[in-house]
């Protein structure tokens, strides 16, 4: 066990911070227009109003590692054009205290806030999935605890391709600092700890773990479509399973629209200072308040391309 712990918490704490709601689930259904189409592309280019030279919009897969991005021939063609690369938060030595400082729980530990039958069925499915006991993480809030049996399952069914293959958004700051692109974070730690955990109570937290838990088959189902909607470029299909959700209206407004309107206003000047790649959770690009929409209504033009 001690040879695979480091590598899977690091990859964990990655995913962690850089959201759930980004790229597992985490939306609610929207009121769109009768005649609304979703465009099948994780990946755009920007043109129009006063660029002078095309950007990029790239959805990423937060649970997706290096060597799949790597892939992606244009993308990467794109990438490696650009001189500037934004992401959703930037990631440097402290981060990982920092999260898992702002995972714990306070005056209480998870035996204690879950009902004995619940923490059991808790523990056991975190067994199987990775082999670590349940006590290990008894001081985490209950939003880390889901997020890490989701990150193990993804990891059972899609695994990293060695020790080279990292979370793709870290791998794209690696390599995009390594190539001397200028990096630009698009929000705070504290504006994703807000998003991740503090506008859920602990009960809340509670509640949404054992839905997740109790469903677990329904989540396996749904990792395996997700992956392939994903590699298949199914923008629509990954917001069709998005919109099944339990998020109330209000807490999908925190995790995904507030964060995308205040984004839309930090991009214009990036993109008219010189080619950007934008590299963000998959769906922050599609519906009413996603970016892709966002950055039409601002009079860019926004064309899907492939990927490949």
């Amino acid at each position: 066990m001690g040879r695979t712990w480091k590598p899977r918490i690091y990859f964990f704490v990655v995913v962690l911070i850089y959201s759930w709601p980004s790229s597992v689930f985490g939306q609610t259904p929207q009121n769109l227009p009768a005649n609304w189409q979703v465009e099948n592309s994780v990946f755009w280019q920007i043109t129009g109003k006063d660029l002078s030279q095309p950007s990029y919009l790239f959805g990423t897969f937060h649970l997706m590692g290096a060597r799949y991005i790597d892939s992606l021939a244009r993308v990467m063609d794109k990438f490696s054009e650009s001189k500037t690369l934004v992401g959703e938060l930037l990631l440097d030595s402290t981060m990982t205290v920092k999260m898992m400082v702002a995972a714990r729980l306070h005056e209480t530990t998870l035996d204690k806030l879950l009902a004995p039958e619940d923490y059991q069925k808790t523990a056991s499915w975190l067994k199987e999935l990775s082999g670590y006991d349940l006590k290990i993480f008894n001081g985490m809030n209950p939003m880390t605890i889901q997020i890490f049996l989701m990150t193990m399952l993804q990891q059972k069914y899609f695994p990293l391709n060695g020790s080279a293959d990292v979370p793709m958004d870290l791998y794209l700051q690696q390599v995009g600092k390594k190539e001397g692109k200028k990096l630009v974070g698009l929000e705070s730690f504290e504006v994703q700890v807000n998003a991740l955990f503090n506008q859920f109570t602990i009960e809340r937290q509670a509640v949404m773990l054992m839905e997740f838990v109790n469903e677990k088959e329904k989540a396996k189902e749904e990792l395996m479509l997700m992956n392939k909607s994903y590699r298949d470029g199914d923008l629509g299909k990954l917001e069709e399973l998005l919109a099944v959700q339990t998020y109330s209206e209000q807490e999908a407004k925190v995790l995904l629209d507030d964060r995308n309107k205040n984004w839309i206003g930090q991009l214009p000047s990036l993109m008219k200072e010189q080619q950007t790649f934008i590299a963000v959770g998959a769906l922050h690009l599609s519906g009413k308040n996603g970016l892709i929409h966002l950055l039409r209504e601002a009079g860019y033009t926004v064309t899907p391309l492939a990927s490949k």
